[in-house]
């Protein structure tokens, strides 16, 4: 009796592998085709999120450029403007009466006052204008001070609604403002609240330096410009009157800041600004070009528009560029100034 042998022959076992490399292919190019469409949908997620971020950042403080509660400085009615507007605590945190300002670069910054810009990407914005919630004024003021009413105790810095000592305040009575520096810790009696002011004025039948009712609100200077972030790539800033800058949203690669002003609605760029003409600046244009996170997203350098100008994103250390890109563009304008606009 013959044993039959059974099992697959050379040919056969050499079609079946043919048959299986082929699967494998179609199933790893699948793979591949879903992780680059995950990957381009992530990162264009990602993109939009640091776009409607730093969109929303930017046009909120803007906004709110030049507020000194009911007062509105006009510099074309003698007696109206900010008083002692022109007051500088340290470096950009100052110079309360310009309400907003912009320079083209870091080299035009005043020395030293924020780290350096990543070069050729951004200009740089500096907005000062004063808290929205402050406190009443309590009894008219005297030369040492303010009296304000406070429902609440001081906070653990020893602030009440964001003035502390050092700080910049601003009071007004809705007819006219004063910006002072507060000198020393406020102290509170009963409800009400005390704020040095280091200088004498107030009294003597001057009505510009009396305040007997209207409030006091903290001053800020808050600056946005672009650095390197933790992670080595571009990101967007932010630094608040004289306290360490925070890293705001990671991807944001360039920034263009273009301005309107009263005698002339053309959007320009801050060093075609002379200045004076910051005072009459009524609205903002923010263009940001915000990058993902990974290169290699496209096939091929994105070209994108900033200015009316197409840009095409040239090689990083001979390697392509393939970041992909999208640019946010928002017309941003003043409240306080709304009224003066022709």
């Amino acid at each position: 009796m013959r044993l039959q042998q059974a099992g697959l022959s050379l040919v056969e076992l050499m079609i079946s592998i043919t048959l299986g490399l082929v699967l494998m292919t179609g199933v790893v190019q699948i793979f591949l085709s879903s992780k680059t469409v995950f990957s381009t949908q992530q990162g264009l997620s990602r993109i939009q999120e640091a776009g409607r971020l730093g969109i929303e950042f930017l046009s909120r403080d803007i906004r709110a450029a030049a507020y000194y509660g009911c007062h509105r400085p006009n510099p074309n009615i003698p007696g109206k403007e900010l008083q002692n507007g022109a007051m500088v605590i340290d470096g950009l945190h100052g110079n309360f009466a310009e309400g907003v300002r912009g320079y083209d670069s870091a080299a035009d910054l005043p020395g030293g006052a924020i780290r350096p810009v990543i070069p050729g990407t951004s200009n740089v914005i500096v907005i000062r204008s004063a808290n929205q919630v402050g406190l009443p004024i309590n009894g008219v003021n005297n030369a040492n001070g303010i009296f304000a009413f406070s429902p609440n105790p001081p906070d653990a810095r020893g602030c009440f609604q964001g003035i502390c000592d050092g700080s910049a305040a601003v009071v007004n009575d809705c007819y006219k403002a004063r910006v002072f520096r507060v000198s020393g810790a406020p102290t509170l009696a009963g409800n009400t609240a005390f704020f040095a002011h280091g200088a004498s004025w107030g009294g003597a039948g001057n009505w510009m330096e009396n305040f007997a009712t209207g409030e006091i609100l903290a001053m800020n200077t808050v600056v946005y410009f672009l650095a390197t972030g933790v992670s080595g790539a571009p990101s967007l800033w932010q630094r608040v009157n004289d306290e360490t800058a925070v890293e705001l949203l990671e991807g944001v690669a360039q920034m263009r800041i273009t301005y309107a002003t009263q005698d002339n609605n053309a959007y320009r760029l801050a060093g075609a600004l002379l200045p004076a003409d910051w005072d009459s600046v009524h609205s903002v244009r923010i263009e940001l070009v915000v990058r993902s996170a990974e290169n290699n997203l496209v096939d091929a350098p994105q070209p994108f528009t900033l200015g009316g100008e197409n840009v095409i994103p040239p090689p990083v250390d001979g390697i392509p560029d393939r970041y992909l890109r999208q640019v946010f563009t928002s017309t941003i304008g003043i409240r306080s100034r709304a009224t003066n606009i022709p």
